[in-house]
């Protein structure tokens, strides 16, 4: 029990992630971090700076509205996430070839 504690406690003080980051950047000479999801809804810190950071940039650089793109990019997700979910559990029966960035209105 205390072996477990204290490998959870090292995961929660960044102990196992900052090695493991550090592994990744020798070995692969990337950086890495994890996108975490849950099956509720929520999204751990660094999924959601990257969600953030990516409605910025759709911000600056299509004029689009903040709240607007981080709606969208949400949605996108989701959907993907419950079509990756679908494909794998009953297969898929045609070949499936998603929109371009330029071809997608965020104004829902």
């Amino acid at each position: 029990s205390s072996g477990i504690n204290a490998e959870y406690g090292d995961v929660e003080k960044g102990v196992v992630p900052l090695c493991y980051m550090r592994r990744v950047q020798i070995v692969e000479g990337g950086t890495f971090s994890p996108l975490v999801l849950t099956t509720t809804g929520g999204v751990g810190p660094e999924m959601d700076r990257a969600m953030k950071r990516a409605a910025k940039l759709l911000e600056d650089h299509h004029g689009e509205m903040y709240n607007e793109a981080l709606t969208a990019i949400r949605r996108r997700l989701r959907f993907s996430l419950l079509i990756s979910t679908l494909r794998s559990l009953r297969g898929c029966r045609t070949k499936y070839s998603p929109k371009g960035l330029n071809e997608i209105d965020f104004n829902l």
